[in-house]
């Protein structure tokens, strides 16, 4: 899923709607999402090698705590600044797509 909605946002929200990208909740979300993978991957490959220092092994289990909420939120204001802008005049049904999509986040 969270591979699914970096690709909806960046493909359905961010590439047709370049206005939105200005929007410091664009920045927001990015940097979530950098610093997610950086410490992820950052993590990965010092475990291969057994040199994992104690602050990164924090930091790769309690960062989400920070992290997720900015990111989801990010994602969701982005989502809705496109519904309630210039979603409708793309074509008639993406509004409802868009809707669709944000109804999704609800369960996870």
């Amino acid at each position: 899923m969270q591979v699914a909605s970096r690709l909806f946002l960046m493909w359905a929200v961010c590439w047709p709607f370049p206005q939105l990208n200005a929007s410091p909740f664009y920045s927001s979300m990015l940097i979530a999402w950098s610093l997610s993978e950086v410490v992820r991957y950052s993590y990965f490959a010092l475990k291969q090698v057994d040199a994992v220092p104690t602050w990164l092994h924090w930091l790769r289990y309690s960062a989400f705590l920070v992290l997720y909420p900015v990111g989801i939120s990010s994602e969701v204001v982005m989502t809705l600044l496109a519904l309630w802008g210039p979603a409708a005049d793309l074509v008639a049904w993406y509004p409802y797509a868009l809707t669709a999509v944000l109804l999704s986040y609800a369960p996870g």
